[in-house]
């Protein structure tokens, strides 16, 4: 498996998962994602060689709390059974690290530290 600081643009979040753009991924299938959430509301997800789950948040848009709960609900499943997800939008930016964020809510983080964690692994964030 590779390691996923070795593909320019992937952040590993923990151990199960993977953030990064679409442009990515299959990159983040070669990293070991064996499931991807894409969140792009613009969208339908592309035809790849694993499953993929849709959760069509809007970039930058309000009162999309609900999509964005059910995402990191989500991922958080898959990253507790243990499977390795790749978690994705446009750019890799907004909605992936609000649903990262998230996430890491889910598992009992503080809002401050979820945001330092997101931050910490994708600056761009």
């Amino acid at each position: 498996m590779t390691a996923p600081d070795a593909i320019i643009g992937i952040s590993a979040l923990d151990d199960y998962v993977l953030l990064g753009d679409a442009g990515l991924a299959m990159a983040m299938v070669s990293a070991g994602a064996k499931h991807l959430v894409d969140l792009r509301g613009e969208t339908t997800p592309p035809r790849l060689p694993v499953p993929i789950e849709h959760f069509p948040i809007m970039d930058l848009e309000p009162d999309q709390d609900e999509l964005i709960l059910q995402a990191a609900t989500r991922v958080a499943a898959l990253a507790d059974s243990g499977v390795r997800v790749g978690v994705y939008c446009q750019a890799g930016i907004s909605r992936t690290s609000t649903v990262a964020i998230a996430y890491l809510l889910l598992g009992g983080a503080t809002l401050a530290d979820a945001t330092t964690a997101v931050r910490t692994v994708r600056p761009q964030a």
